[in-house]
């Protein structure tokens, strides 16, 4: 198995960790936002450690874990640039924008992970 369909897989799983999670939370009575953040950590931590085991095969670390936090960040900001500029130039593509954004952060992700992050 290559190194891009593992990181794919990866995003999966944590896509799937993520999602359940936010709803399990918000079904239990957490409010919106706690279970969204919450849920989201979960997913990051989970997507760290997979990447670094699974797809990279790196050792973890914390200047490592910061870069990849740093990685994330940068990638969605990415997200936000690609939907904002998608909705710019076609107003009611709002689910078409949302994929666009996905696609770049997936695609950022994987070569700042892989040049810079897990290296």
């Amino acid at each position: 198995m290559n190194i891009l369909t593992r990181y794919l897989l990866v995003g999966l799983a944590n896509t799937a960790l993520t999602a359940a999670l936010i709803l399990l939370l918000t079904f239990l009575g957490l409010g919106v936002y706690t279970a969204n953040a919450i849920g989201y950590i979960a997913g990051i931590i989970l997507s760290f450690v997979l990447n670094s085991c699974f797809t990279f095969t790196t050792k973890m670390s914390l200047p490592r874990l910061i870069k990849f936090l740093i990685s994330c960040g940068i990638c969605y900001l990415i997200n936000l640039i690609a939907i904002k500029t998608c909705l710019d130039i076609f107003v009611n593509a709002k689910y078409s924008a949302q994929i666009f954004g996905m696609v770049l952060y997936t695609g950022c992700g994987f070569i700042l992970n892989k040049l810079w992050v897990m290296k």
